[in-house]
């Protein structure tokens, strides 16, 4: 094999083990990343750690004691809302949120106390 000829496919070769490295490379993931619920117009749906997912009718308020572990929360009404958890978030008309963490409260609001 001539020297042009090792060359060329030392060339050739270089993208495939750089593919392969960086494949090799690249961290796993602690938690895989969860789709967005399905959620009908007009609700805002919670999906929880455990797979349920709950639709709660656009202007309604729950609240879970103890604290529930919410992976993505979707705001398919017209209102804004606030997130009591660690940490609270507003959740605007719209929005999607995913984000492993506990909740207690989901109520309108356009103001959050935190």
């Amino acid at each position: 094999m001539s020297m042009r000829t090792k060359l060329l496919a030392t060339v050739a070769a270089l993208p495939i083990a750089g593919a392969a490295l960086f494949a090799a490379s690249a961290p796993a993931s602690a938690t895989a990343p969860k789709p967005a619920p399905n959620c009908v117009v007009g609700y805002v749906c919670v999906q929880f750690i455990n797979g349920a997912v709950e639709a709660i009718p656009g202007g309604a308020t729950r609240t879970y004691n103890p604290a529930a572990t919410m992976v993505g929360i979707t705001n398919g009404s017209s209102i804004d809302y606030c997130v009591d958890g660690n940490p609270d978030f507003q959740l605007k008309a719209g929005w999607y949120r995913d984000e492993v963490q506990p909740i207690s409260t989901i109520a309108p609001g356009a103001v959050c106390t935190s």
